[in-house]
């Protein structure tokens, strides 16, 4: 599994970095990040854009130097928490959130802007130019135009869609759900084979650090092209409950090999 060096440091920082303090010396990370093959340069780089993006400070340590999360990046990652390690349990409602907005032309870029944070939420397009997601997502999407500074050209409405064929009518039309199907499947594909190897015989710290950090990579995109649907829209056979069951056992047994790979990898680093 190839992801940028980007993804890697921001995902060292939310499983790992967070609960010893937040902070990590240049030195340890681009040895964290060596397992999976990134050159220091490249460590370097991304760490350095993600400071001018407001995702990383740079902070020294006894006078040792590093980054830790801003504010920003820590409310990033916590909002990405509650979605990726969310429960899974779905509302069994068809309670549906319409989203309007009315952008000036003066101003018009700031629609694609709306549009894209609203798609990666797992906001799907609706009715009437408008765009529309399970109701349970209105904290988030709030959250997310607020912080964009988007909030206030847009409107929320709530209710139940009572044309004919009902919900599972507009719930096909807007999401391609055959397609969010096979990637649960593809995830059950890739990360229960390991799931049942670990079980059989445990491997090393170091095999477990890269395959809780592949996990979570493989996982993520799913609770998102998924935005928790109700289960009266979703067809027979639907595979969110076993795969986000399967994620959710895999994280469990391979996070305290992981987190030992993790600090002492801090450690003999630091050594050096």
């Amino acid at each position: 599994m190839t992801l940028s060096p980007r993804d890697r440091i921001l995902d060292t920082y939310g499983l790992f970095a967070r609960d010893y303090g937040g902070w990590i010396a240049v030195g340890g990370l681009i040895a964290v990040l060596s397992e999976f093959s990134i050159e220091a340069q490249a460590v370097c780089s991304a760490a350095s854009r993600m400071k001018r993006s407001g995702l990383l400070v740079s902070e020294r340590v006894d006078g040792t130097a590093g980054y830790a999360l801003s504010a920003d990046g820590r409310e990033i990652l916590e909002a990405g928490d509650q979605r990726i390690f969310a429960s899974g349990v779905r509302r069994h409602d068809d309670s549906w959130l319409l989203v309007l907005f009315s952008i000036p032309e003066s101003e018009r870029r700031k629609r694609y802007l709306i549009r894209s944070r609203l798609a990666r939420l797992g906001f799907a397009p609706g009715p009437a130019a408008s765009w529309i997601a399970p109701a349970s997502l209105a904290g988030e999407a709030r959250t997310m135009l607020r912080r964009s500074g988007l909030d206030s050209y847009v409107s929320f409405f709530e209710g139940e869609y009572c044309a004919e064929g009902g919900s599972p009518h507009i719930a096909t039309t807007a999401w391609d759900l055959d397609m969010i199907n096979k990637l649960y499947g593809e995830y059950l594909a890739t990360q229960q084979p390991i799931f049942e190897a670990w079980m059989a015989e445990p491997g090393a710290d170091r095999d477990a650090f890269v395959a809780h950090m592949n996990n979570i990579s493989a996982w993520r995109p799913l609770p998102y092209a998924d935005p928790g649907l109700p289960p009266s829209v979703t067809p027979a056979g639907w595979l969110a409950e076993e795969a986000r069951e399967m994620f959710t056992k895999l994280h469990r047994q391979l996070r305290p090999g992981a987190h030992r790979l993790y600090l002492a990898t801090l450690e003999t680093a630091a050594r050096r």
